[in-house]
């Protein structure tokens, strides 16, 4: 099976994972203009739950800090539980093909049938207050948390 026609049979999983993350990316970035890394994971019976980290009981730690705890957390989740996908969203700067850098929202999402996607949503602080959303994109990537071994059917 090509990677786009894995990608369209997981489309809803995709948007399962990814629309929650994106939300409460968004509304951390309009109140306070940054997040930490936080997930997500979808179980078998299709129940999403979200997952963050902290290395400071007190919640004060940075995203460097912060991003192997929660994929650490994520690979245990996917050993201990039917998981079928998990996700991580965190704030990056990404340079789209033939454009300027930009701040993003990133998505990584990782299904246990072995598709890798990064969702993208660019952002901007406006001029006077408050922040603008542009175009989100997909782009196939590499597994960053690597949940599974390798692909199952």
């Amino acid at each position: 099976m090509s990677t786009d026609e894995l990608y369209a049979e997981l489309k809803g999983d995709i948007a399962a994972v990814a629309n929650p993350l994106f939300d409460f990316s968004e509304k951390c970035i309009k109140e306070r203009g940054n997040f930490p890394p936080h997930g997500a994971v979808l179980d078998a019976n299709g129940k999403v739950g979200l997952v963050a980290a902290s290395p400071d009981p007190n919640g004060r730690s940075n995203s460097t800090e912060v991003l192997p705890l929660l994929h650490e957390g994520l690979r245990a989740q996917a050993r201990e539980r039917e998981l079928v996908a998990i996700g991580v969203a965190e704030n990056v700067t990404v340079t789209p093909q033939g454009q300027p850098s930009t701040e993003a929202i990133k998505v990584l999402f990782e299904h246990k049938r072995g598709l890798v996607v990064a969702l993208y949503l660019p952002f901007k602080k406006k001029f006077l207050r408050g922040y603008s959303f542009g175009q989100a994109f997909t782009v196939v990537t590499t597994g960053e948390v690597n949940a599974w071994a390798g692909p199952v059917a």
